[in-house]
């Protein structure tokens, strides 16, 4: 059995744009499908795919840990979210072949359910509206979800006045409110914040009782995050921009966090993702996949959730799924306890409408983020 084929597939969705990798064998019929969402690049991803081409025709697609050193460690420059991204799209895809080949869930293969439901959160968008916050939260409750995420910061400078942290502090209690004490819910910071700011915050919006703040400051600041750690008592999320198990080890070892939240799409694929995992037992760190792109992702990451110890629960779209639906075969909802069943199989147990989705493949996605003068912020 050997592969024959790598296909970058890209779409623009009604979130963002997607990019789908499909990996042909040699065998009729017999393909995988992963997901290396990258938003904002997807030409970049698309050379990337092809670039690993090379490195894989004529190998045997169930030998995915040969198959992962070889994409990770083909030339000097290695590393990095596009090519890391690519890397992990290739690899889903091949856990796919894996699993369809032995005829079982791709959880299976990585050692079977230690759980029997996974549980989701809502990823309710941003906003700077404590009333737009309420309703997004209340609609995302009614669906069944037990935990929403949002992100209330208007495009903040390293220092901000008392307005504009009463208006953090508005929407957190807004939110509060409408969950009352059987919900709960998450702030991300999206890494807008300088340390001394992050630390003033999360100092105000304690008493709402968030789960954790995720990405109080970039990801290529770690004094910044060092600060944090040592000043916050919310616990402290980091890891969507963080690529393979060796960019986490300073975040582990000095006791930065207490989620870990990389991204099956970016961070090296599920090979990479369940040495990802270990780590975060050894720690006693909880592990929460970073999870806010395409259908194929989201099945990736709950066969991840369904197999690691320290999962704690998975970010989900709950919105677009009529698009989503089109896109793939099987698109998982939350249901009344706000969780979700054991992903199907075999393999990753969905497939991609590839014609869909190049037929969706038109717009362009920019986020973008401006503070009142009219200067770029970190969006």
């Amino acid at each position: 059995m050997k592969i024959t084929k790598l296909t970058a597939v890209p779409t623009v969705s009604p979130i963002s744009d997607w990019v789908y990798v499909r990996v042909d064998t040699d065998q009729p019929g017999l393909f995988g499908w992963g997901e290396c969402s990258l938003p904002t690049k997807p030409n970049s991803l698309v050379g990337a795919v092809a670039d690993l081409e090379k490195l894989v025709v004529g190998a045997d697609p169930r030998d995915t840990e040969w198959c992962w050193q070889r994409m990770y460690r083909h030339a000097f420059w290695r590393g990095g979210p596009i090519q890391t991204a690519a890397l992990s799209g290739v690899d889903i895809a091949l856990w796919d072949i894996r699993g369809k080949v032995a005829g079982e869930p791709v959880y299976k293969l990585a050692g079977g359910a230690v759980r029997k439901r996974i549980q989701l959160y809502a990823n309710i968008g941003l906003s700077t509206d404590p009333a737009e916050f309420r309703r997004r939260a209340r609609h995302a409750l009614d669906m069944g979800y037990k935990v929403v995420k949002f992100y209330p910061l208007p495009a903040v400078g390293a220092v901000e006045g008392l307005a504009t942290l009463r208006g953090i502090v508005a929407c957190c209690e807004a939110v509060r409110e409408e969950c009352g004490e059987t919900a709960d819910f998450a702030l991300d910071f999206h890494g807008r914040l300088s340390a001394g700011l992050a630390v003033e915050v999360e100092a105000a919006v304690r008493h709402t009782k968030p789960l954790w703040i995720e990405e109080p400051v970039l990801p290529e600041t770690p004094k910044a995050l060092q600060r944090v750690a040592e000043k916050f008592v919310i616990p402290i999320a980091v890891g969507e921009r963080l690529f393979t198990r060796f960019a986490f080890r300073d975040i582990l070892e000095n006791e930065w966090a207490t989620i870990i939240q990389p991204d099956v799409a970016n961070a090296g694929g599920i090979t990479e993702m369940l040495k990802i995992a270990a780590l975060a037992e050894t720690y006693g760190v909880a592990f929460a996949p970073h999870n806010p792109n395409g259908p194929v992702q989201s099945i990736a990451s709950m066969h991840l959730a369904a197999t690691t110890q320290p999962f704690a629960m998975l970010e989900h779209r709950h919105e677009h799924h009529d698009f989503m639906r089109k896109l793939a075969s099987h698109v998982p909802a939350v249901e009344a306890d706000g969780a979700v069943g054991l992903p199907p199989g075999p393999g990753l147990g969905l497939t991609v409408d590839e014609d869909f989705a190049r037929a969706n493949n038109h717009g362009t996605w920019i986020p973008e983020s401006f503070r009142a003068d009219g200067t770029i912020a970190d969006w």
